[in-house]
């Protein structure tokens, strides 16, 4: 014999928490199945459960054995479970019935494991058993009390709902969905203001809920609701805050009756005795009559015709023991609070069991008749049958919601005429397609007056066509309507036919569809085909414009950047002249006023050659720019006089200025420069005298049409003349370096190409007006300063650098040899001990080398190694250290957006001896 191997620690403990959970009470029993040899080994508490004899237990079990004692009912489920669970593995679990020693069926839940070799097969079956006899009880007896509550509320008669705190219903019957017109699914979760279509009675019943909901009191009223099919009616409704388990009110629970007929039936109360009896006779309704001093009720034969009680006599007792025990109650102390009360008139709508057994839905109504002191001696009412009328209420109820939501699916209107009686019947829909309100009342003059009067004679002959008996013609015809209310033109479709009794049309009816969207649509396509050459040659040529526009832009882009290269190349060259030149002066002094002449012109040579070079990075906007806080109209005022010196006496000069004149940011002496340009090309427009005005202006641009300046606020500073005018092809390439219309060495043409590459520069624009004799106006665009910005401060005298020498060390570093060489001869000049080196890598060696350098001057154009980057890494190792750049080209690291960044020290080449003195010398300190 294989004895099995001792237990491990984890199933030791396993079991030890079998145990404890069958000490609780939780587990029944446990039972392990050896499929393999077909086992199988059960404790004395499941044998207990199943009913087993205790003997039995101690030997082998056979499965069948267990499962006979399972109820018959769940046995077939049962043994279908185990057989799945064989097949799968695994977990296993499933409900059943067993039967005790005391013969009693219960509720389990046996819980197990499948365990499966390696071939698939199962090996043993392990599990327990757990109580679930009073859970299934539980959950049995609730289902029964949601089940009786959901009949409690679906059988009530009228309208019964609950609702939430914010209005939204929460459960509601079939009195409910009648109301509202729509099934539950669509209701549930929505307020009264979201289902009735009529938003005064939405919100009369909203508040009356609300204000049960604040007062915590159940309230009666009465309220008029109105159907969906139009019917309007009075109910009596009864409303209860619905509370949760604390007391709080979380709700509202209502119910309401349709007491519209006994209302009406109060107002007839009246009649006299005879006339009854006689209306008793000839009436289709249960004529009753109450004697109440003894109970006793007479009714008329229509009591056996409607509800087969073959009696003329009975009890007032007999009569409440017929109506339905869910009814009863309520009729019964409703009747009684009638006859205790003042009022007279009674109604209810309960009911009534026939002689078959069955029940039949009535109507009923009594009068009380009163004694000289209002005591109750009889009561005479009559019950009406509404079990047929009820089912076709339903019906067509059924049918109308069927009707209405084809018609709304298909986004139509219907229409039905009735020539007899000369009525029109148009639902919602169609009302509003001739611009009338749905509540208002229509008729045929309605129709024709609403048609347009080029479409009415077509529309009338095609509605006389179908209900003409011998032609009897389909109505198909579009046409336009002109709102009753609004005015509004809409186009509709409508088709049609005519319903005959024998030659005579006693009806035409149809449907209504409206066209507007797709007639418009029609008549769009139609101007698109008609103006659609039109339109192709318009976008032709607006592509052309916007294309030469590009062109023009890239060429300009181009000629900027060719120019600026140019301009460095240059300043480097002109860095080896003029600065020779001011060594070589200083050296010679006065000794040889003839060589200190032939110096001083190569000097005024090479400052003009430098001026020329600042033109051209000034249209290629490569010059740095220190821009600040700008007044116009204070700077054009601050150079009138310098304007006027230049403008020669010949011209006279206005300057117009703006009251509250926003401010701009711009480089101001760059700002000086450019207005002094074009004052000066205007003189020369005006070779015998005229006006110049320079004026300023606040501008709001608004869009941005092709050719104009974008949208935005700017600063507006116009420079005009009374010259001779540009003609068009000049204007085209007024901008462009180099173009002039001067004679030859009377302008370089950088003028105004420098304004052009300035107000690019500062984020503006410009523009030129002019015409052949009537002068030209240049106008300047630039950005209004929309941020508070603190202007800087003004520079005085006591803030000048003295040219002087130190005793400081300097590292040179330059690439080009011959600016590098004259670097270390003016620096040597001015007392300064230098070092030098021609690239990044050498001057970091002597860097580290001299802990005494003071300075590192330095180019910022240089191969492989930039300045900026050769000086971010010196300052990495020496914090302390001075920098000051040299540059004849701006774009490059030093330039953040075209404007200089204001920790930078910086000289541009080509520079003096002076020049050089002041910067090293305001760096250093």
């Amino acid at each position: 014999m294989n004895l099995p191997p001792p237990p491990a620690p984890h199933a030791e403990r396993d079991a030890e928490r079998v145990k404890l959970a069958l000490a609780a009470g939780a587990i029944v029993g446990t039972w392990f199945w050896d499929v393999t040899h077909d086992r199988l080994t059960v404790d004395d508490a499941l044998a207990h459960a199943f009913g087993l004899e205790p003997a039995a237990v101690q030997g082998e079990l056979r499965l069948d054995q267990v499962v006979s004692t399972v109820h018959p009912e769940d046995r077939a489920g049962l043994e279908q479970a185990i057989a799945a669970a064989l097949r799968r593995g695994g977990r296993y679990s499933h409900q059943y019935r067993t039967r005790g020693n005391d013969g009693q069926y219960r509720w389990i839940e046996a819980v197990g494991r499948v365990d499966l070799d390696a071939d698939g097969r199962a090996v043993g079956f392990p599990g327990v058993l757990i109580d679930i006899d009073e859970r299934r009880r539980l959950e049995s007896e609730r289902d029964q009390a949601q089940v009786l509550l959901r009949s409690f509320v679906e059988a009530a008669p009228g309208v019964v709902y609950a609702k939430d705190r914010q209005g939204r219903l929460l459960i509601g019957n079939r009195g409910t969905t009648e109301l509202i017109g729509l099934p539950p699914e669509r209701y549930i979760g929505r307020t009264d203001a979201e289902l009735l279509s009529d938003p005064v009675q939405a919100a009369a019943v909203m508040a009356a809920d609300e204000r049960v909901m604040a007062n915590g009191r159940s309230e009666q009223l009465e309220e008029e609701v109105s159907f969906p099919d139009g019917r309007r009616a009075v109910w009596l409704s009864t409303k209860a805050p619905l509370r949760d388990a604390d007391g709080s009110v979380v709700g509202l629970v209502g119910t309401s009756l349709d007491i519209t007929d006994r209302k009406a039936a109060a107002a007839e109360h009246q009649e006299i005795e005879e006339r009854y009896r006689l209306a008793a006779r000839a009436t289709n309704d249960a004529i009753w009559d109450w004697r109440m001093s003894d109970g006793h009720v007479v009714w008329n034969e229509a009591l056996c015709a409607l509800f087969g009680h073959a009696l003329t006599e009975t009890t007032a007792q007999w009569w409440l023991d017929n109506i339905h025990p869910d009814d009863r109650q309520r009729v019964d102390d409703h009747i009684h609070a009638v006859i205790a009360s003042e009022t007279s008139s009674w109604t209810g709508e309960y009911r009534f069991r026939r002689a078959d057994g069955s029940y039949a839905v009535v109507l009923d109504r009594g009068t009380v008749l009163r004694g000289a002191s209002g005591e109750p001696h009889r009561m005479i009412g009559a019950m009406l049958d509404l079990t047929s009328r009820k089912a076709a209420e339903a019906a067509l109820a059924e049918s109308e919601e069927r009707l209405r939501f084809a018609t709304e699916a298909g986004d139509m209107g219907f229409w039905d005429v009735d020539l007899v009686h000369d009525v029109l019947i148009w639902p919602p829909r169609t009302k509003a397609m001739f611009g009338i309100s749905a509540h208002v009342d229509v008729s045929l003059q309605d129709f024709y007056g609403g048609l347009h009067p080029d479409d009415r004679a077509e529309t009338s002959a095609a509605f006389a066509a179908a209900a003409d008996p011998a032609l009897r013609a389909l109505y198909d015809v579009e046409y336009r309507t002109v709102g009753k209310e609004d005015g509004v033109v809409r186009w509709v479709a409508a088709k049609g036919r005519g319903l005959f009794e024998g030659d005579r049309c006693v009806r035409v009816l149809g449907v209504a569809i409206e066209v507007t969207a797709r007639r418009l649509a029609d008549a769009r396509l139609k101007e698109l085909n008609e103006h659609l050459e039109a339109r192709v040659l318009e976008e032709v040529l607006e592509r052309t414009r916007a294309e030469e526009a590009l062109r023009q832009s890239q060429k300009m882009e181009a000629v900027g950047q060719l120019t600026g290269g140019i301009a460095h190349d240059f300043n480097n060259m002109l860095a080896t002249v003029i600065g020779p030149l001011d060594l070589l002066a200083a050296r010679l002094g006065d000794q040889d006023p003839r060589a200190k002449r032939y110096i001083d012109m190569a000097m005024d040579g090479a400052r003009r050659a430098a001026q020329l070079t600042q033109r051209l990075l000034s249209f290629s906007r490569q010059q740095p720019l220190q821009p600040v806080p700008v007044d116009a109209n204070r700077l054009v005022a601050g150079m009138s006089d310098l304007l006027v010196h230049s403008l020669g006496s010949s011209v006279r000069l206005e300057t117009v200025l703006a009251a509250d004149l926003w401010s701009t940011f711009a480089d101001a002496n760059q700002l000086e420069n450019v207005i002094l340009n074009l004052a000066v090309n205007a003189r020369d427009a005006m070779p015998g005298g005229g006006r110049l005005t320079v004026e300023t202006a606040n501008c709001a641009q608004e869009d941005a049409s092709a050719g104009s300046v974008p949208a935005g606020d700017y600063v507006l500073i116009a420079v005009a003349d009374n010259g001779s005018g540009m003609s068009p092809e000049v204007m085209a390439k007024a901008f462009e370096p180099f173009f002039t219309t001067k004679k030859v060495g009377q302008g370089t043409g950088l003028g105004l190409s420098q304004v052009y590459g300035f107000v690019k520069q500062s984020a503006g624009h410009v523009r030129i007006e002019s015409g052949i004799g009537r002068g030209t106006t240049v106008k300047l665009y630039l950005p209004r300063l929309m941020a508070v910005v603190d202007p800087l401060p003004e520079t005085t005298s006591d803030d000048a650098f003295e040219v002087v020498g130190g005793q400081e060390l300097v590292l040179v570093v330059e690439d080009e040899p011959g600016v590098r060489q004259f670097s270390i001869d003016a620096l040597t000049e001015l007392g300064y001990p230098v070092l030098a080196a021609d690239g990044a890598a050498a001057a970091l060696k002597l860097l580290d080398a001299h802990p005494g350098v003071a300075l590192l001057f330095t180019d910022v154009v240089m191969p492989e190694v930039n300045g900026r980057e050769l000086a971010d890494e010196a300052l990495r190792r020496r914090p302390e250290l001075k920098v000051l750049f040299a540059t004849g080209y701006s774009r490059n690291a030093l330039v953040q957006d075209g404007m200089l960044d204001p920790s930078v020290q910086m000289i541009g080449k080509p520079f003096t001896v002076d020049e050089l003195a002041m910067r090293v010398r305001a760096a250093l300190g």
